[in-house]
């Protein structure tokens, strides 16, 4: 129930950094007293006050929010003062400093009579990049991040989603912070329901009046991968709004100078990297992170760290198919991908001579 929190204080402990084990410490002992465990809560503040040492980030917190019927905690909420760069397209990484400048000069925005809301929906394709754009965004702020996924709001008494949708805004109220609405198209998505309509046409008049009232001084983020769904009142309660789109070659380039020190990538050729970018085009973020742990751990398994151009074309092929593919097929891809013949046949096995013919039967269908 509490893994996250509990990773993030080993994380901060074994990088030594106190102020970071202090403030998810105070998170987690928050957590367990919503939840009635109260004696591991007074155990951990006890522990919390005997060695006060530094500013705690999260003390101040309101209580967090709870659902009436089954009593789980209904936000989350995450601090991190230092969150890396992003890797994103020049014009969405524009965009999103634009909001941030126009949201620390509200003050000067406010004196002249200029009406901005603090509002900002990213929508795209799942995996790129709209919840870290958030965390980003919170960082920069020095504020924390507290998510709300609406998909899990929906509860079978409408009513009662409609609670929970004015606890979650009560709370990010009571405190400074950005408030971070995940799956945003939930609410249009529970709408198919012929059955639920009056009860839903509550729930979104709901939402919509929250969103109102909250944007006049507080910080919203929304996200959706549906953005179709979405209703037009719903577009208009958002002053930004970002496409996030998948990484095109050139942010594909900046994910790969990531790969991690130990991996020795110099036997890869400046055209090999080219067509390893190429390969990559149309996946998410999320899914070349994937690729890149992936390679890293085979890396480290298999006492190899030295990468070849063919490791790094299969993993991408079988990230793609799923583990759904043949050894003919693989070699097909790598054909497709300029590897060498001779790093086929020793990668997947298959004879020169078979390896000719594929490459033979492609020239007979171009």
């Amino acid at each position: 129930m509490y893994y996250a929190e509990i990773g993030k204080i080993v994380e901060a402990g074994l990088e030594r950094d106190n102020e970071k084990v202090r403030s998810f410490s105070l998170l987690l002992a928050k957590k367990m007293e919503a939840d009635g465990e109260t004696r591991g809560s007074e155990s951990i503040n006890k522990v919390l006050n005997r060695k006060k040492s530094g500013r705690a980030t999260l003390d101040s917190l309101a209580p967090l929010p709870v659902d009436q019927e089954s009593r789980m905690i209904i936000v989350d909420v995450d601090f991190d003062p230092q969150a890396g760069d992003l890797i994103l397209s020049e014009p969405v990484r524009l965009k999103l400093q634009d909001f941030m400048n126009t949201i620390q000069h509200k003050r000067v925005m406010d004196d002249l009579g200029l009406e901005f809301s603090q509002s900002l929906l990213l929508y795209g394709y799942p995996g790129c990049g709209k919840t870290t754009a958030a965390s980003y965004i919170a960082s920069k702020m020095q504020l924390p991040l507290v998510t709300a996924r609406l998909d899990t709001l929906i509860s079978s008494l409408l009513g009662a989603t409609a609670k929970n949708i004015h606890k979650i805004f009560e709370y990010a109220k009571r405190q400074p912070c950005v408030l971070f609405l995940d799956e945003f198209d939930a609410i249009a998505k529970a709408r198919d329901d012929q059955h639920e309509l009056g009860e839903l046409k509550r729930v979104v008049n709901s939402l919509l009046q929250n969103i109102d009232d909250y944007c006049k001084d507080g910080i919203l983020i929304a996200a959706t991968n549906h953005q179709e769904l979405l209703d037009n009142a719903i577009w208009r309660r958002f002053q930004s709004v970002i496409e996030m789109p998948r990484p095109g070659i050139p942010e594909i380039k900046q994910m790969m100078d990531l790969l991690p020190d130990f991996l020795d990538t110099s036997h890869i050729k400046e055209n090999q990297w080219k067509k390893i970018y190429q390969s990559m085009e149309g996946l998410s973020y999320s899914d070349i992170r994937n690729i890149t742990n992936n390679l890293s751990k085979k890396a480290v398994l298999n006492e190899n760290k030295v990468l070849e151009i063919e490791s790094v074309i299969a993993e991408v092929y079988l990230f793609r198919m799923h583990g759904d593919y043949t050894k003919e097929d693989m070699a097909l891809f790598m054909l497709d991908c300029a590897v060498p013949k001779n790093r086929i046949v020793s990668y997947t096995g298959l004879s020169r001579r078979k390896i000719d013919q594929l490459e033979g039967s492609v020239k007979d269908h171009e």
